[in-house]
């Protein structure tokens, strides 16, 4: 019974929500047979772990039906049958969930058996529910829109003055919804294109732009969020990124957390654009960001990808917060997903630790453990070993570093041309800059040492910090 569908979903039920299910199976409005309540007693005496030697089709069925010879048919149908009230009652949570949604439905019916009184009296108690939610969202916006077609419909006979208002209502409260949800859609679609390189069929858009870019909704605060965003991706302006977060912060109480997560990430992805172009001064910014995610407990400790776990934690080491990023790891190592990648993630962070803090040859240990399958963990490794091989003049290893890193490059299908172009920009100048270092030369105003120099200035793409370390390494080459 181990990898059946019925134990998979059991597994996900909290205590109060076993209670509840027992209950659930228990009433005989979901479920009649005896034999399925049995069932269902029985394996709940297994959870959580519903371990497999004990938790067996013959060891149950032993319980629900004695001494009689094992049947895996018969017990199979009353596991398909517990299984199926399983999903009944999962859909009985959802609907639940569904909150003012379920107060507008039940609206509907009082209107259909024409029970006036009882109209008047749910209609009044959902306008004050409304009036009490703070976050104007879509879902917000779904509600009114609801309540609006349900009173349309109600009150069309009691007078046709009033119902034109109505009518009018409608269309106003569909407008704001449907804007929310374009323009938040609208708003994924340019961030996953300018900064995932993915094309998508953005139909309609610029005549909701049109409409839409010189409105204020100062009473539509997803609106304003969204398009702002969208201003963001057409101009990476500084300015308009700034705004971003001053409107976060003017609306935060008014925002969901869906809103909030998607400015944060909107704005890593700008901080992220600004440090490729070589500004280190929205490291800071990246850090708040990550750091926010967690004081908001945006990003569950119980499940973080591996790559997001690295770049939580070296962003805190970049800006020197490294009892934050400590801190960080004690919390949230034990949910880096997947679990094969938990002992590399460690590792490599530990390891940026280490280079950060100066001690190479302990940064050199922790990286040489690492052994990634994603191509840009493993170039992050190769970037960060190449540089500490340098600070420590190894220069041999340094060269065969420099030779393996570029023929991986070459192998690695997934790297895109131009983050090929950058790392292989890198390679050249590092190099270069060996070279000059292994000959030892003393004259600072080296002919060779000044064009490089200059070359290294030029370079179009910063690639993990990878254009400033060398602006540094050749301005202090006499260090």
């Amino acid at each position: 019974m181990e990898n059946t569908k019925l134990i998979s979903v059991l597994k996900t039920f909290t205590k109060p929500e076993v209670i509840k299910f027992r209950e659930f199976v228990s009433s005989p409005f979901y479920n009649k047979n005896q034999k399925v309540l049995a069932l269902c007693e029985e394996v709940l005496k297994h959870y959580p772990d519903f371990k497999k030697d004990e938790c067996t089709d013959e060891k149950i069925f032993e319980k629900m039906f004695g001494n009689e010879e094992f049947n895996y048919f018969k017990i199979k149908n009353v596991i398909s049958d517990l299984y199926q009230l399983s999903v009944q009652y999962l859909k009985h949570i959802a609907l639940e969930k569904r909150g003012i949604e379920n107060e507008i439905n039940l609206l509907n019916e009082f209107h259909e058996r024409k029970l006036d009184p009882l109209y008047i009296q749910k209609e009044k108690q959902i306008n004050k529910q409304l009036n009490d939610i703070s976050v104007k969202d879509e879902f917000y916006c779904q509600s009114e829109y609801q309540l609006a077609r349900v009173n349309t419909s109600h009150y069309k006979f009691k007078k046709s003055g009033y119902t034109f208002d109505l009518i009018q209502s409608e269309f106003d409260i569909y407008l704001q919804y449907t804007l929310i949800v374009l323009l938040r859609t609208y708003s994924k679609m340019l961030t996953n294109r300018n900064h995932g390189n993915i094309n998508f069929n953005m139909e309609m858009f610029e005549n909701v732009w049109e409409f839409v870019k010189d409105k204020n909704f100062e009473n539509n605060p997803s609106c304003r969020i969204y398009k702002q965003i969208i201003l963001l991706e057409f101009t990476k302006d500084e300015k308009v990124y700034r705004e971003l977060f001053e409107l976060k912060n003017k609306f935060i109480d008014s925002l969901s957390i869906e809103d909030v997560y998607y400015i944060l990430l909107v704005g890593n992805s700008f901080a992220a654009y600004k440090l490729k172009l070589g500004d280190e001064s929205y490291y800071p910014d990246r850090f708040r960001i990550f750091k926010e995610m967690i004081d908001r407990k945006i990003q569950p400790e119980n499940y973080i990808l591996f790559v997001n776990f690295i770049t939580n934690y070296t962003s805190a080491c970049m800006v020197g917060e490294f009892q934050w990023a400590e801190d960080f790891m004690t919390r949230f190592q034990e949910g880096i997903s997947p679990a094969e990648e938990r002992s590399n993630t460690i590792n490599y962070c530990k390891g940026f630790m280490a280079y950060k803090t100066g001690d190479f040859d302990k940064a050199l240990e922790y990286f040489s453990k690492t052994h990634f399958k994603l191509f840009l963990t493993k170039v992050m490794v190769k970037s960060y070993t190449l540089r500490m091989l340098y600070e420590k003049n190894l220069f041999e290893q340094t060269f065969s570093a420099i030779d393996t890193f570029r023929h991986y490059l070459k192998s690695e299908k997934n790297i895109s041309e131009e983050q090929k172009t950058a790392h292989y920009e890198f390679l050249k100048f590092t190099s270069e800059l060996t070279k000059l270092r292994n000959e030892g030369i003393k004259d600072k105003k080296n002919s060779e040492l000044q064009i490089l120099k200059k070359q290294i200035n030029k370079m179009q793409s910063n690639p993990l910090g990878a254009k400033n370390w060398l602006i540094e390494k050749s301005g202090n080459f006499f260090a």
